[in-house]
């Protein structure tokens, strides 16, 4: 039987909830920009000027669910509308167990006959999925001691952008070498927004000191 996690509440084992069909979360769409140019009979695809790359919509989509046992069908809509119905949730479905989304969920609907009765949940979620191992989609590697210099690379093995923020715990600043480009890692966070990559990133510090490394990984 096919559910998920809606805020560590199963939807079968703690809700009642016997999904219609197996549940599936939508793909986000791409936000597409076009220019008209007078005279000219196709557009110019813009999407990706402004960003550098394409951006998405929220997930939006819904799950119908049966009520398991029809004699709690007060009780369970009850629970439902408490627990959920515009809660902002976490969501990882029984299919994905490795990955969770994030975003808002409510009910849309009731319905109610003598075989059965349904409930409706729709949902609007972020354009990326997260790994469990990640709190609130952020990876971090804790602790990196530096002697002199460290090399190191962030493997780019997700769909999301790579932009890395540093936290310097060291009363000292540290350098940072990134394809051939310098940046200063001071004391506390550090964020450069042009450094970013959709592949593989070497980092190369020198000084010493520790450092947090973290940044997001999201997939599609």
């Amino acid at each position: 039987m096919y559910g998920m996690l809606i805020n560590g509440l199963h939807s079968f084992n703690d809700l009642g909830l016997v999904a219609t069909s197996r549940p599936l979360v939508q793909l986000p769409e791409p936000k597409l920009e076009y220019l008209q140019i007078p005279g000219r009979q196709e557009s110019i695809d813009i999407s990706e000027s402004l960003a550098g790359e394409v951006l998405y919509e929220m997930r939006e989509g819904c799950f119908e669910f049966i009520v398991a046992n029809k004699n709690k069908w007060s009780e369970t809509c009850h629970s439902v509308k408490t627990l959920i119905h515009g809660k902002s949730v976490k969501l990882s479905l029984d299919d994905e167990p490795l990955f969770y989304y994030q975003g808002r969920m409510w009910v849309s609907d009731f319905k109610s006959d003598k075989n059965y009765s349904t409930l409706t949940l729709n949902y609007k979620l972020q354009p990326y999925k997260y790994s469990v191992d990640d709190s609130d989609g952020v990876h971090t590697i804790w602790g990196m001691q530096v002697d002199d210099k460290r090399e190191i690379t962030l493997v780019h093995d997700f769909d999301m952008t790579l932009i890395p923020e540093f936290n310097n715990l060291s009363s000292n600043s540290m350098l940072l070498d990134s394809n051939g480009k310098n940046y200063e890692i001071k004391t506390g966070v550090n964020r450069f927004p042009q450094l970013r990559s959709k592949t593989n990133m070497s980092l190369t510090f020198v000084g010493n000191g520790m450092v947090n490394i973290s940044y997001k990984r999201g997939w599609l």
